[in-house]
């Protein structure tokens, strides 16, 4: 008998690839969702079932993920996978399942999972891309997939105008301060928790007291105010901005800042886990806590696991003495002199989770290899698979744009302003910013947080673009001190004496005097103190006895911006007929080019300049209408003269919110070497 060696059969490796499509979420009932991916990998185990040479060896599950989306997660890993030679057979349920985007299908499919030789099989629709006959069904397949997703998307996106042009809110997270309407999604309503609208108040007051922008987000910084997004987190929200939808690996803590490292561990054995210890260490050489940062226990699971620090760095994790640790509670700050974080959990249940939270805040900038390490301890039961997940993000602080994002919103006026931003395709994700002509308001569509007059208020002082103090204040004359030979603003320059007062000086010193000789500098105190006896001088005349009744009825609203509106129209109009003539002269190049009347090259020159002028003349009209809107809401929320006085009767101190009320300009002219003096005048927000 010949020795006959069987050759053993090779063995197919088989990757299982679930997604649960999005047409399906409309399709199926609330229980069939939560099992059509446990359905769809049934379905694929009976199939590979039926070949005794495949192994399955991964299953990938992209689940509330589009298939036109190239970024999925477990779709990008089992690509790296084929890439590498470890899969020979990619297995789908339908061909949609794999992607609905027609590059895809080509570029993995057709190409280059042909170049690495793998094989991918649909159970549905029969695609099988080592047989060229099914080529053209996936190619058709594909197409028609395309064409349902961009059919969906324009649908979507004329339902979405359709409600915001109603009024209704159409985002996925609303603005800081509100919440959405339990009874209507597409109604806000002010949260109900007084925290947020509180904050949103305060920004406000704050702003207008004088306070910048750095300094308001600096203040609630330290009063320990959560920021929108961890006020967001904190409360269940599954918001996840663009920096941070992928949190960061293990270890990669590597700035300055705050972090927050979330830990949990999970018993997957198959006996329970008693004694479980862990050590933790915010370091580089897994010994010692980095001197350089502040460490506390955000977030405590009291009965099931206790979280300790310890001073002493020799700990032996296999023989621990807690009398050697100091327990820690939540919000507790771990001290500098703590070594090592220890948690000790007597007993974990199968399938049973503990878990804590770490805030950490560096204080140094060096990039390092690794800052977070976690040691379990293998005790005696063995702990060989169960999960041990840390993840590490960072945490998101009041900053100058956030703040300056709240004070610029109307929603806290009860507008909505929606479709501020659009997306190149359902395909291509690249965010564009529509302009003001584009974005589609809605007035009064719930209740506000702030009243109109002050936010408007603040419009006018963000529009001007003032310039905070070094200690983050704006003094009192911020933006209405101008120089009457060059008409620029007269700045703070100087350091402030003992009563916080410097000087004020032309800002055309920053161009060393080039178009102004206004160089003598103002000083601050001199004129509070002018404008203090003037205010107070007015008040004294408003509230006389004899005069006080027959003043209050010649009164009346000071309309300061009718001036201003008839200008601004009258421009826009203008711009108008030359936009109009301008198209009549473009259908007349147009016309004397194709009757050969006019030159190629020429018409090219003539009609580049027409572009640049209309682009121009748009822009400036653009412009216009956005003033036009502002004078409006400010003409329309303008203070009588009776109302500004009313809430005074002797000023001690000016500030910068009596200044705003009483003043418009104060024009302040050369000063005059012979007399010692210089000409000052103040327009003031009513008539005299």
């Amino acid at each position: 008998m010949s020795n006959l060696v069987r050759k053993a059969k090779k063995i197919i490796r088989v990757v299982l690839y679930l997604r649960l499509s999005d047409e399906d979420r409309d399709k199926l009932t609330k229980e069939e969702l939560s099992q059509s991916i446990k359905n769809q990998e049934i379905l694929l185990r009976d199939f590979a079932s039926e070949y005794v040479d495949w192994e399955i060896i991964a299953v990938y599950n992209d689940d509330d993920w589009s298939g036109s989306d190239a970024t999925r997660p477990d779709f990008n890993r089992m690509i790296e996978e084929c890439k590498n030679g470890n899969v020979d057979l990619v297995l789908c349920k339908t061909q949609s399942r794999f992607a609905r985007d027609m590059e895809l299908v080509e570029k993995y499919v057709h190409n280059l999972f042909l170049e690495w030789n793998v094989r991918f099989i649909t159970v549905v629709d029969r695609i099988d891309n080592f047989k060229k006959e099914t080529k053209k069904t996936s190619q058709i397949l594909g197409l028609t997939d395309q064409w349902y997703l961009e059919d969906t998307s324009l649908n979507i996106r004329e339902t979405l105008k359709g409600k915001r042009k109603d009024g209704q809110c159409t985002a996925s997270f609303v603005p800081y301060g509100y919440i959405k309407d339990p009874e209507n999604k597409n109604h806000l309503i002010i949260d109900p928790n007084p925290i947020a609208p509180n904050v949103v108040k305060r920004i406000y007051d704050e702003y207008l007291s004088g306070n910048g922008l750095d300094k308001i987000a600096n203040n609630l910084n330290k009063d320990k105010i959560l920021s929108p997004y961890e006020y967001k987190i904190m409360n269940g929200s599954k918001l996840k901005i663009p920096l941070i939808k992928e949190f960061l690996n293990l270890g990669y803590i590597e700035k300055t800042g705050t972090y927050i490292i979330d830990v949990s561990f999970t018993n997957k054995e198959d006996h329970i886990l008693k004694d479980v210890v862990s050590f933790n260490y915010i370091t580089t050489d897994m010994k010692t806590l980095n001197h350089k940062c502040n460490i506390t226990l955000k977030k405590y699971t009291g009965t099931k696991t206790n979280v300790y620090y310890s001073k002493n760095e020799n700990l032996d994790i296999d023989n621990l003495d807690l009398k050697d640790c100091i327990l820690l509670k939540e919000n507790d700050v771990i001290p500098k002199t703590a070594k090592v974080i220890v948690t000790y959990t007597k007993k974990l249940d199968r399938t049973h989770t503990t878990e804590y939270q770490l805030e950490v805040t560096l204080k140094e900038n060096k990039i390092h290899d690794r800052y977070y390490v976690n040691i379990f301890r293998n005790n005696a039961n063995g702990i060989l698979e169960s999960d041990f997940i840390p993840t590490i993000r960072k945490r998101f602080m009041w900053s100058e744009q956030t703040v300056k994002k709240i004070l610029k919103d109307e929603i806290y006026i009860g507008n909505l302003v929606q479709f501020k931003t659009t997306t190149v395709s359902y395909k291509n994700h690249t965010v564009i910013k529509n302009d003001d002509e584009e974005r589609i308001r809605k007035a009064k569509t719930h209740e506000p947080i702030m009243k109109e007059e002050i936010w408007y208020k603040v419009q006018e002082r963000l529009k001007e673009k003032e310039k905070s103090c070094d200690n983050g204040e704006v003094h009192a004359f911020s933006n209405k001190v101008i120089c009457t030979n060059c008409s620029q603003k007269f700045c703070k320059c100087g350091k402030n004496n003992a009563e916080g007062f410097g000087y004020l000086c032309c800002k055309d010193k920053q161009n060393k005097w080039t178009n102004c000789d206004n160089k003598k500098y103002l000083r601050e105190d001199e004129l509070h103190h002018f404008i203090l006896e003037k205010l107070n001088h007015l008040l004294d005349e408003f509230y006389d006895e004899d005069n006080l009744n027959k003043k209050n009825e010649e009164f009346i609203e000071q309309d300061l911006y009718n001036d201003k509106l008839n200008s601004l129209e009258k421009e826009l109009q203008s711009i108008d007929k030359e936009l109009q003539s301008k198209s009549t002269y473009f259908q007349k190049l147009y016309e004397d080019r194709t009757n050969g009347i006019l030159p190629e090259k020429e018409f090219l020159i003539l009609i580049n300049k027409y572009k640049d002028d209309n682009f121009r003349l748009e822009e400036r009209a653009k412009i216009i209408k956005r003033e036009i809107a502002l004078t409006i809401s400010k003409k329309e929320s303008v203070k009588s003269k009776a109302n500004i006085f009313k809430r005074y009767r002797h000023i001690d101190k000016l500030s910068i919110e009596i200044v705003d009320d009483f003043i418009d300009k104060i024009l302040v002219g050369n000063y005059d070497e012979t007399t010692g003096s210089r000409d000052i005048k103040v327009l003031w927000n009513f008539t005299i």
